[in-house]
């Protein structure tokens, strides 16, 4: 190539670069001032550097704390009351709600019930129910209680009971007191022991005490079982156990020793072998065997099996309930598992405990198993009973097929008679 190409070969590029960069030149010219006075700005002898524009100098100590130490949680984002409205400009319903709350809540209440319907209605109740419990939460209660109806009656009564109990649970418990005999007492008293609960549930113990022995009591007294354990599982069902040996309602203490073992299965074992070796009845050792169950049914039957004669589980006259129930939970959860471990046992009155304890959890769906199985009991007056129980339950719903089985299964002659007849086909 030529010089004179390579001339005007160059200034062909030339000439692209600068129509490329022409309706860019403004800002390219702006850009170049600043940079040019920063450099001035730098260079000045004048420039002070104050103390906030001071690096800091490396501290060693402060360095290995920063290393060392847990990372902090980011600051919480406040957001400006702009921004919080924001979403409620796209629901002119219920920012129209909040608005007639701010000025008479009682007439906002008549507003949702006349202008609102389904959903948007219950959003906009429980949006006047939050500031006016906010204000003033008995008469927030009392005319929920009045005119409310159906859903949205159960679940204003609720968040409003909530936010009572939070600035003062008392007032709330005697408010309570003061209802009507109904599914909205229920509903408020559970919803207290839940909130209230949650931080002090001695107090709600306490309350508990002085309800009567009803729906009412009992419901709250299983919304406190849920929520105690989360906070202190041993305590909890200390309670549930005195409250069992009271009432005779085992449901609180049973769900307290779930979440016990959930959070420290050793300690929740070394609790049930107490009360296993100081109660007279099983019921609260037999809450723990079912609690367990429930979590992990198939270790729960093995640890069973594995006890020590000397153990306090194990000596127990009430052991084989203790199976029983276990092998019931595991049945529930997975039959075909228990019925193979059934088959590996040895004939012996645990096994039979767990026999009838599977026959019954099969009972419903599978009646023709449950009969076979419990066929197989080694306890000839056992044998007899559970028979006779689960062929008369299966003949309740399919008396031919009961008897057709009864008719073609291994049986004493005198017994295939008596179950004939209790089925009572001619």
């Amino acid at each position: 190539m030529s010089l004179l190409s390579k001339v005007l070969y160059l200034c062909v590029i030339l000439l692209l670069a600068c129509l490329a960069v022409l309706p860019h030149w403004a800002t390219i010219k702006k850009e170049a001032g600043n940079i040019y006075a920063t450099w001035q700005h730098v260079r000045s002898p004048n420039r002070q550097i104050t103390d906030a524009q001071q690096p800091e100098k490396p501290n060693p100590k402060k360095m290995r704390e920063r290393m060392i130490a847990p990372p902090t949680a980011p600051e919480p984002v406040v957001a400006t009351t702009e921004q919080a409205t924001k979403a409620d400009t796209l629901d002119p319903f219920i920012l129209e709600a909040r608005e007639r709350a701010q000025t008479d809540p009682e007439a906002a209440m008549q507003w949702l019930q006349e202008r609102g319907t389904g959903a948007e209605r219950l959003r906009g109740m429980l949006e006047v129910v939050a500031l006016w419990a906010g204000e003033d939460s008995e008469s927030a209660l009392l005319w929920l209680e009045s005119n409310a109806q159906g859903l949205a009656r159960l679940e204003t009564l609720n968040s409003g009971i909530e936010l009572w109990a939070e600035r003062d649970p008392r007032a709330a418990a005697d408010w309570i007191d003061g209802m009507a005999n109904d599914g909205s007492k229920i509903a408020a008293a559970k919803s207290l022991a839940v909130s209230w609960g949650s931080r002090d549930p001695e107090k709600v113990s306490a309350w508990l005490k002085t309800l009567p022995d009803d729906e009412i009591k009992a419901t709250a007294a299983l919304a406190l079982a849920e929520t105690w354990p989360q906070k202190d599982p041993r305590a909890a069902s200390l309670w549930a156990f005195q409250l069992a040996q009271s009432s005779g309602d085992v449901r609180p203490l049973k769900n307290s020793l779930r979440q016990y073992a959930l959070e420290n299965p050793a300690g929740a074992e070394a609790f049930a072998r107490q009360l296993a070796e100081e109660e007279n009845n099983p019921s609260g050792t037999l809450a723990y065997i079912q609690a367990r169950a429930e979590i992990d049914p198939a270790s729960t039957v093995d640890w069973l099996s594995s006890l020590e004669q000397s153990d306090p589980f194990h000596r127990s006259e009430y052991f084989a309930q203790y199976t029983e129930a276990a092998i019931s939970e595991w049945t529930k959860n997975d039959s075909i598992a228990a019925s193979a471990w059934l088959s590996q046992q040895a004939p012996s009155p645990t096994r039979d405990a767990a026999i009838v304890g599977f026959s019954e959890s099969i009972q419903r769906f599978e009646p023709e198993a449950a009969a076979a199985w419990a066929n197989t009991l080694s306890d000839p007056e056992r044998r007899m009973e559970q028979l006779s129980q689960s062929v008369r339950s299966w003949a309740e719903n399919d008396a031919r097929a009961a008897l057709s089985w009864v008719i073609g299964a291994e049986l004493e002659p005198a017994l295939q008679e008596q179950l004939a007849r209790d089925i009572g086909i001619d």
